[in-house]
């Protein structure tokens, strides 16, 4: 996920990024190259080339008739053309080839990224990210006294689906299970694969009362959804368990362990069900 992403989730808890965690180093560069980049990908290669020849024949035009003025009292028709075809023929040529490889480079690092912080299975975010942005919500929470929840959740008998219909299905399903998820978040909600079968879910701004109605609507539309794989319909369902911040817990483990004791609740009271802590 991209800083604007991360912006979004202080937001939803009414903190500001600047004063919780200090900027990811990829947007440390010098202002100049970030507003290149950000025309880059607003306009693209080519737009920037025209506009950056077009700038610099300008101003190769100013400088060379500023030059003849003071040097010769006049301005040379010779002089003009040489200073509108040099910069228009070379230009277009070095400001291409160095805006096309920024523009593979930023593309590669945003790529890069994006693989870093996703599970490859699930597209989700991986459990590493999922952590990181949660300890900066924490913070932002304490400090703005706001509050969120997080709920832990895994398949039950995903065991028995890859017995029965082999580990391909099991992969289906998981696709599957991350996708509905996916659709049925909001925007500063992080979802994410904590391991195996398990996911989470950061719910950023949420009473117990609605993090418990959140956390059900997931799991009915989970146990809604068909996996159609190899003529087969596979039918899931998961249990669910929910920890919250209320101002007082000390740190991210606590909720975590509150919403892991919540899931081992769920599955005691026979699985398929939500349990919150």
């Amino acid at each position: 996920m991209s800083y604007n992403v991360r912006r979004g989730i202080y937001d939803s808890v009414g903190a500001s990024p600047g004063k919780v965690w200090d900027e990811p180093k990829w947007n440390s560069c010098p202002k100049r190259g970030m507003m290149l980049r950000k025309l880059l990908k607003r306009y693209g290669v080519l737009r920037v080339t025209v506009v950056i020849t077009i700038a610099s024949t300008l101003i190769s035009i100013l400088i060379t008739a500023a030059l003849t003025m003071f040097l010769s009292g006049g301005i040379g028709t010779s002089s003009l053309v040489i200073a509108t075809v040099v910069p228009t023929v070379i230009s277009p040529l070095f400001a291409y080839v160095t805006l096309r490889l920024t523009h593979q480079l930023d593309l590669a690092e945003e790529r890069l990224r994006q693989i870093s912080i996703t599970d490859e299975l699930t597209q989700a975010y991986n459990r590493r990210y999922f952590v990181e942005i949660a300890a900066m919500v924490l913070a932002g929470a304490k400090r703005y006294g706001d509050s969120f929840a997080i709920i832990i959740f895994d398949i039950d008998n995903f065991k028995r689906i890859n017995d029965t219909y082999g580990h391909a299905a099991g992969d289906s399903v998981l696709r599957v299970l991350s996708e509905t998820c996916k659709t049925h978040i909001r925007d500063s909600d992080i979802f994410a694969r904590y391991g195996g079968e398990e996911f989470v879910i950061l719910v950023p701004r949420c009473s117990p009362t609605d993090i418990m109605k959140f956390a059900e609507r997931i799991r009915i539309k989970l146990s809604e959804t068909r996996v159609h794989y190899d003529q087969v319909d596979i039918q899931f369902t998961v249990s669910m368990g929910a920890g919250s911040f209320d101002g007082e817990t000390p740190n991210l483990e606590s909720i975590l362990t509150l919403a892991d004791a919540a899931l081992y609740e769920a599955k005691k009271r026979g699985k398929n069900c939500t349990v919150l802590m």
